[in-house]
């Protein structure tokens, strides 16, 4: 079974995390009425990263990699 942290941290590996995670903006407040969970950020990172290098389709993205899956 693949581990997902580490699949995480091999397409963003700390250096390019401590450069990129600036960029990222601040997540809004929790709402108090729940809503649906935030991704984490560093994963969604490592998947465009990964879609971007390999050439694949959103659709096609096998979630198990990296905890990120496309909307119903």
């Amino acid at each position: 079974m693949v581990d997902v942290g580490d699949m995480v941290r091999a397409w963003v590996p700390d250096d390019f995390w401590q450069e990129a995670q600036p960029l990222i903006p601040v997540p809004p407040p929790w709402p108090q009425d729940g809503g649906k969970r935030r991704a984490d950020d560093r994963a969604v990172l490592a998947t465009i990263v990964y879609l971007v290098q390999s050439g694949c389709s959103w659709p096609k993205l096998p979630a198990v990699l990296f905890g990120v899956s496309r909307s119903p």
